[in-house]
């Protein structure tokens, strides 16, 4: 005799039956509930009227009105409807959704005579009215307050209220949409803190290892993306609530509230009918699972082994592994990413014993990362040998250089002359010939090495290249460690004599120094001269004439190329450049986009150069060149020095 037992899976379904709102269970919502609106309430009453109040009882001696002080304070309140919904909303879905959850409350609420969908719609709708009634409440009180002091600020109160109560709701909707996924309570704010900043954390994963793989990678670029913002809620609604201009005491707001709410609409709606749909279909015998939804487990066994291998593969590898280079940052994320899928699996199966069931899918999640990694390193879409087209480049902009001397031309430049375009992409194409050697400089850095006489011999630079083409394209490699040689700079075809040779262009000298200003002829100048032989071996100042005649004097230095950019501290550089420098205080004259006039200050430090013939001419003059220090001079005695 044979038996057989079949058995039912336990699913009492409510979704053929009439009820679509239940207003007992929304009481006893409110009943079980209330101290979560209360606690929001009270924060919201503390972070608005009670702070009016407190700037009301200030009382006069602020430079800004009653009205303009409400009016900031409003507007910075405004900003804290993100990270307050952010808790608050999933505070509510863990209150209001915790019956799916729990073998015996989702089978007690299921067999109540109400739909699936009424089910939602009333744990919905009280999720809604724990935050729009205190928030309701919140702004009439702030209104009042405002009214009673004279004050009225109702256009930012009701934004406010508009905000913060559309804010929580989009950050219930996700958190509500996160519980449809998952039976098991403690998940639920694992998911949501996950997804609500899984891209952004993602795209600096990602960008990590394209730095780690691609010499010249620029980094971040993922995550520096319109679209990483969009997709992390906390980030960009911070950014857009905080959104706005002040003009004569009067915040104008529009843009920055209208992307807010947009925002929050559309996604909060799009969350809800994704639980909706997904509630509908739900198997309740899954509560207590970590994942409900049957497509999402493999999902959910991928994601994490994924993020796993990315995240603790490139902490294994910075801190023991990354000098034996990027095919060791390979290893790493592989053998955790096996892991992670192992790990996400044991959550799975609820049970340690996986191995024997489920090897064949998490080596396969490994061998995908090996293979992703490894055509990256394998340069096999050729990222790293891509120069562009010099027809093609609008413009081009040189950072991220250590040159010396250490004044203020010690920037980026940008420029567009078509010549210095192809001059740079030679010097590109000739750096792409050295990968071997800029991926070693980059994992253990550039070795510095001086002769007994003080001469660099060898040492580094950055340099970042962005190329704006004229399709509007944008393109940025970044290379973090150069080596820098006197045997490199001594052959013209290198790309270190390259590169200092086109930073020494007449016209991209002059860009480093002034490319901030406009008409520096025009500027008002006084001055001083630092670092300078003096008794104290400090300040020097000068008079107003000298100041203006150098500034003049440098002016020339740079138009005729007189004055030299260095990437080594070599001979030719220390016997050039005195150690003491010119500081220039600029007023400068400039136009607003209206046409109207204004004025601005600036700096200037200028390191004093023996080939800028100019600025030597007018320190002869004025009897000043006995200040200068120099390596001749450092060994004379500064009480000899007399002062002019």
């Amino acid at each position: 005799m044979s038996w057989e037992v079949r058995i039912m899976p336990f699913e009492i379904s409510s979704s053929e039956k009439k009820g679509w709102f239940s207003l007992t269970l929304f009481r006893k919502n409110w009943t079980r509930f209330w101290p979560l609106a209360a606690g929001y309430g009270l924060i919201q009453f503390f972070a608005l009227p009670m702070d009016l109040i407190t700037q009301a009882g200030y009382g006069v001696g602020r430079n800004s009105s009653l009205s303009q002080r409400f009016a900031g304070e409003i507007f910075s309140a405004t900003g804290w409807a993100a990270p307050l919904g952010l808790v608050f909303g999933l505070l509510a879905a863990m209150a209001l959704f915790f019956y799916l959850m729990n073998n015996r409350s989702v089978g007690m609420l299921h067999a109540l005579p109400i739909r699936r969908e009424g089910l939602f719609l009333t744990n919905w709708m009280t999720g809604l009215s724990f935050f729009l009634i205190p928030n309701a409440v919140v702004t009439l009180i702030a209104l009042a307050v405002e009214g009673v002091f004279g004050a009225p600020q109702p256009g930012l109160t009701l934004r406010w209220f508009a905000l913060h109560t559309v804010v929580a709701m989009f950050f219930f909707c996700f958190a509500v949409c996160c519980a449809m996924f998952t039976g098991h309570i403690l998940a639920l704010p694992v998911f949501y803190g996950v997804l609500n900043g899984l891209v952004s954390g993602l795209c600096m994963l990602v960008d990590n290892a394209m730095d780690v793989l691609l010499v010249g990678y620029a980094g971040n670029d993922l995550f520096r993306s319109s679209l990483t913002r969009w997709c992390t809620p906390l980030w960009h609604l911070m950014l857009n609530l905080q959104s706005g201009d002040r003009v004569d005491g009067v915040y104008h707001t529009a843009a920055g509230t209208s992307v807010a709410l947009g925002y929050c609409l559309v996604l909060g709606a799009v969350f809800t009918l994704i639980a909706v749909l997904v509630y509908q279909h739900r198997q309740l015998e899954r509560a207590g699972d970590v994942v409900t939804v049957g497509w999402v487990r493999p999902v959910f066994q991928w994601g994490v082994g994924i993020c796993a291998g990315l995240a603790f593969g490139t902490v294994l590898y910075e801190n023991f592994f990354r000098r034996q280079g990027a095919w060791a940052f390979v290893a790493a994320v592989t053998l955790c990413a096996v892991l992670g899928a192992f790990v996400a699996r044991m959550f799975l199966k609820k049970t340690l014993r996986v191995f024997a069931e489920g090897w064949k899918s998490c080596l396969t999640v490994g061998l995908c990362m090996l293979l992703l990694l490894g055509g990256a390193k394998a340069d096999l879409f050729g990222y790293q040998k891509w120069t562009p087209d010099p027809a093609l480049v609008e413009s081009v902009y040189l950072g991220n250089l250590q040159t010396s001397p250490y004044d203020s031309g010690y920037s980026g430049v940008e420029f567009s002359d078509p010549e210095l375009i192809a001059e740079v992409i030679a010097l590109h194409k000739t750096l792409l010939e050295e990968l071997d050697t800029l991926e070693w400089a980059r994992r253990n850095g550039n070795e510095v090495y001086t002769t007994s006489d003080g001469w660099e011999t060898s040492t580094g630079t950055g340099l970042r290249l962005e190329y704006h083409m004229k399709d509007g394209a944008f393109v940025n490699r970044w290379y973090r460690s150069i080596p820098i040689s006197v045997e490199g700079l001594a052959d013209p075809d290198s790309y270190a004599a390259r590169l200092e040779a086109l930073l020494n262009q007449p016209e991209l000298v002059k860009k480093m120094y002034l490319g901030w200003m406009e008409e520096p002829e025009k500027a008002v100048v006084s001055g001083w001269l630092s670092n300078a032989r003096t008794e104290e071996r400090g300040d020097a100042d000068l008079t107003e004439k000298q100041a203006r005649e150098l500034w003049d004097a440098f002016l020339e230095d740079l138009e005729a190329g007189r004055i030299h950019r260095y990437l080594l501290d070599d001979r030719a550089r220390m016997e050039n450049c005195y150690y003491t420098d010119l500081e220039f205080e600029l007023s400068l004259t400039y136009y607003l986009e209206t046409g109207e006039r204004d004025v601005s200050s600036g700096h200037m430090s200028v390191t004093v150069q023996k080939t800028a013939t100019s600025m030597i001419k007018v320190l002869e003059r004025e009897g000043l060149t006995g200040l200068l220090r120099s390596r001749e001079t450092e060994n004379i005695p500064d009480t000899d020095i007399a002062v002019d």
